[in-house]
């Protein structure tokens, strides 16, 4: 029996995923925690190998088993050549040759790709956007991210770095970025902004006692979930910011259909009619009033299930 393999690495977690060779079954899947598969002390691409062994040895199964490792990367891709340009939340991978590594140490081929542009790959093939050749996937949750499907293919635009929708304006001269930009989207509706929002209406005490990275983003959900009016004004706020730039995104692509996940969305769903009014009302030609808004089946998997995607299509 062949398999594909997926890795979804994420700033907390990262999953790996055995999916059936012709179909979409996922077989098998672990999530361990990211700095467990990236210790540090070897170099990231051979970390990630013994990751894959390690993963394929609790399952019985050798490299042998798999035609191919599709892997998503939090970060600036070169996919032609495996090669991450800059992962701004796993600083460790900036500038390494990933792919190239991975695949030496474990003698099969590794192909690497931005992950939210996996996520709508995956979305497209076995999720909510089957059937749909014109999608965007956008994924709310410590930052923005996004992935396009235009005529059926994904859409990487001339560098392959399209559709970073996160790093769009949606305030002129507002909030610095960690991008060196200023009023990005990202620093407006995801996790990130809810959390520096937090420390203003919170006591400090309060996000103290959770601990965690982005624990802010997540006292507010629950606040505004539980009635909290000055945190349910926050989501409304940060749902609206995502809304002008779907609106944008709408008038100047034209996608059938928009896929919305992540912790955010996942967290606190009724932000999506939110945003959807926000692109019916704000989109100045028909196009918009046309476009399904819809929330991710998938979620946590859908990057696995473009990792596998990515396989079949690289590989056959």
């Amino acid at each position: 029996m062949k398999y594909r393999l997926a890795v979804d690495i994420g700033a907390t977690r990262t999953m790996l995923a055995l999916v059936d060779v012709g179909s979409p079954r996922i077989v098998a899947h672990d999530r361990p925690y990211t700095e467990t598969v990236f210790p540090g002390n070897r170099p990231p691409g051979h970390s990630l190998a013994d990751a894959v062994r390690r993963f394929l040895d609790s399952q019985a199964l050798t490299p042998e088993s798999v035609i191919g490792v599709g892997v998503g990367v939090p970060g600036l891709v070169n996919q032609a050549i495996g090669h991450v340009l800059a992962c701004p939340n796993l600083r460790l991978l900036d500038g390494t040759d990933l792919g190239p590594e991975a695949s030496e140490d474990l003698g099969l081929p590794v192909f690497l790709d931005n992950n939210t542009n996996l996520i709508a790959l995956g979305e497209h093939a076995a999720g909510i956007g089957q059937g749909v050749d014109d999608l965007a996937a956008v994924w709310v949750g410590s930052g923005v991210g996004s992935g396009l499907i235009l005529n059926g293919r994904l859409y990487h635009g001339a560098d392959g770095l399209a559709a970073e929708l996160g790093h769009t304006i949606v305030v002129p001269n507002g909030l610095q970025c960690t991008c060196g930009g200023r009023g990005c989207a990202e620093m407006y509706c995801s996790g990130k902004a809810l959390s520096l929002v937090a420390e203003q209406i919170f006591q400090p005490r309060e996000l103290f006692q959770l601990g965690t990275r982005f624990a802010g983003a997540r006292l507010v959900i629950e606040q505004a979930l539980a009635g909290h009016e000055r945190a349910h004004q926050v989501m409304v706020q940060a749902f609206t910011y995502l809304g002008y730039a779907l609106a944008n995104l709408v008038v100047l692509l034209s996608p059938r259909m928009i896929v919305l996940g992540g912790g955010v969305v996942k967290a606190w769903p009724e932000g999506i009619s939110i945003a959807a009014e926000i692109v019916r009302r704000e989109g100045s030609v028909e196009v918009p009033r046309d476009v399904l808004i819809v929330q991710s089946k998938l979620e946590d998997f859908a990057g696995v299930m473009g990792g596998a995607t990515l396989v079949e299509l690289e590989v056959g």
